[in-house]
């Protein structure tokens, strides 16, 4: 098989598992990774080494394991980034989180704190987009932080990275913040049927579900109430069907400039307040 017959090939034999344009675009995935691996030349043939780790590829692949799982990075704001099952797969809907918190935020030297970090995505674009800033990362998973601690160094970036649980949290093993960004937890036991089965089977569900959905936005309050400076902000990624109950746990503990954010869906995807 010549390589140029490549990028169909995969998409027809993932064809049983995801659509056409899925399949396409898990098709290139790949085919840009051998690529850029050295492993394919676009003009010559595939070698049986090459063809071997294919096969191993797509075996994985068929039953529904992210790409992203399968050759072990994923691209977030245009870098790479270490991901695999310990720690959930960047979404473009954190891009935009990041983009709000950019929006509202200047330059100069801050204090910041990345809630439930899993990759460590959020707090290393903090780190790169804000030099001067003190970035904390926190995560109840050891194996998370272990992603997190790797993806930090591969980008150089200095992150003060603490094992925690947001929900009864250790005050004194931190600082006191000027902003907080958080993509927790958020997606509730009943909407499992409703996501597909690459989700379900293999992301980590300590990182995806929440048996009450508003639970660590609850605790983040709680934590910013104690923790976060006068004046200081918060960035949330929120789940768009609790959108208003969220909001009223910010109103509830004396925020101000509660706003809620769509993505570019339209769905209200973020919540952005500010401590008095």
């Amino acid at each position: 098989m010549r390589s140029k017959d490549l990028l169909n090939r995969i998409a027809t034999e993932l064809s049983t598992v995801y659509d056409r344009e899925e399949s396409m675009a898990i098709a290139r995935f790949v085919s840009d990774y051998m690529v850029e691996s050295k492993m394919l030349n676009p003009d010559a043939e595939v070698e049986q080494t090459e063809e071997t780790w294919l096969e191993e590829v797509l075996s994985r692949l068929k039953k529904s394991e992210p790409v992203q799982y399968v050759l072990g990075f994923a691209y977030f704001m245009g870098r790479r980034y270490v991901v695999n099952k310990d720690v959930l797969i960047p979404r473009p809907e954190t891009e935009e989180l990041l983009e709000l918190v950019y929006k509202k935020s200047e330059r100069g030297s801050f204090t910041a704190i990345d809630i439930g970090t899993g990759s460590g995505c959020i707090a290393v674009e903090l780190s790169k987009k804000y030099p001067k800033a003190r970035v904390y990362a926190v995560d109840v998973s050891e194996r998370a932080l272990a992603v997190a601690s790797e993806n930090s160094k591969n980008q150089n970036v200095q992150i003060n990275f603490v094992s925690d649980d947001i929900l009864h949290p250790a005050m004194e093993k931190y600082p006191t913040f000027d902003l907080i960004v958080s993509n927790p937890p958020y997606v509730a036991i009943d909407e499992k049927e409703f996501m597909h089965a690459n989700v379900i089977n293999y992301e980590p569900h300590l990182a995806l579900f929440a048996s009450n959905p508003l639970e660590f936005y609850e605790a983040i309050a709680r934590f910013a109430e104690k923790k976060l400076k006068s004046e200081g902000k918060i960035f949330l990624e929120i789940n768009p069907v609790y959108a208003e109950s969220t909001l009223e746990i910010y109103q509830r503990t004396g925020f101000s400039d509660i706003e809620l954010v769509k993505d570019i869906t339209g769905k209200q995807r973020f919540l952005f307040c500010r401590k008095l």
